[in-house]
């Protein structure tokens, strides 16, 4: 038994070999930062299910030559790869770089090229890695401290899309009998500075286009979340102090449209889970026979240390045959 696989979580013990292993010994982080409980849909599991695949959900990376980034996000993709029982594949969430909305040219090139080198040497060729677009991850949405014009041809989403050759930010694909869809959820307003996270235009009409073609079980990942819990968690400490938190949730902080979002899911359900990140905590909530999950982030507090109760980490994802599922936090022990 290594050491990064004692640090799974004993509360969301995973079907296979890992479940003994995180039951043998819990690392520290965990106790200290106890994850979500296991996930399930709605219908109760089958007594013969049987797995169908493991996935690793690593967002909000924002790596960066500052405060040992690289090596933090190094240190994720090798613990996923030292587990007993790994991810077939891995997804990742959004805000890869550290921030290219607010960075010039030579900074946001030094950043993706850091994220590229690092993917490339931790993890093998044959694992297949599929990436959702940040707000942090769009060159130039402050022009003036980017030093952008907007003509350059990387401008706003297009250097994303260049970094790994989509012709679009929203996609899908099958894996295992499951059906997966990754959102694109930063609606740029017409000033390109401020998003409104929701799915609109000619992303939202693919959406109904692609959820209406399948019946498989389906997982959807979002940078921001549709759902969130932890939002009424993080108004600033300044408001808590003083009783003025009102709670209320910021215009950037969760879908605008989660309630048409939730319609269309009604209207497919085979929707059973949405994943997301941007906050960098940890979440679940169920609603509607959808479980929504806020994964954290792998850089906690942007390598600062934990962000509130979250440590650094990542999401494990276990799908079923009979359309359920389980998942668990797993952190790997960083320190800041």
């Amino acid at each position: 038994m290594n050491e990064s696989d004692r640090q799974l979580s004993r509360r969301t013990l995973l079907a296979g070999g890992i479940a003994a292993a995180a039951a043998a010994a819990i690392g520290r982080a965990d106790a200290q930062y106890p994850p979500a409980g296991a996930s399930a849909s709605i219908a109760a599991p089958s007594a013969s299910r049987r797995r169908a695949l493991r996935f690793a959900h690593a967002t909000d990376i924002h790596v960066q030559p500052e405060l040992r980034a690289g090596e933090g996000m190094a240190a994720c993709l090798r613990h996923m790869m030292s587990l007993q029982d790994r991810p077939s594949l891995i997804v990742t969430g959004g805000d890869l770089a550290m921030d290219t909305a607010a960075t010039d040219l030579a900074r946001s090139r030094v950043q993706w090229e850091l994220f590229h080198r690092v993917l490339a040497d931790n993890l093998e060729e044959s694992i297949p890695v599929y990436h959702t677009l940040g707000n942090h991850d769009i060159f130039g949405r402050y022009k003036s401290k980017a030093r952008a014009t907007g003509s350059e041809p990387y401008y706003g989403k297009r250097w994303f899309l260049n970094q790994f050759g989509y012709e679009r930010t929203f996609r899908s694909f099958d894996a295992a009998g499951w059906h997966f869809v990754i959102l694109d959820s930063i609606a740029l307003h017409a000033d390109g500075k401020g998003f409104t996270p929701r799915i609109a235009g000619e992303q939202l009409d693919w959406l109904k286009q692609d959820l209406a073609r399948t019946s498989a079980p389906t997982v959807v990942v979002s940078h921001v979340p549709i759902v969130s819990v932890v939002n009424f968690f993080d108004a600033a400490d300044k408001d808590w102090k003083t009783g003025s938190t009102k709670f209320e949730v910021g215009s950037s902080r969760m879908h605008a449209d989660c309630r048409a979002l939730d319609a269309l899911f009604q209207r497919h359900r085979h929707v059973r889970l949405c994943l997301s990140g941007h906050v960098h905590l940890l979440d679940r909530c169920t609603y509607n026979g959808v479980t929504y999950i806020c994964d954290g982030a792998a850089s906690a507090a942007k390598w600062t240390g934990p962000k509130r109760q979250t440590a650094e980490g990542y999401g494990v994802i276990d799908l079923y045959d009979d359309g359920t599922f389980e998942h668990q936090y797993a952190t790997f022990g960083w320190r800041a």
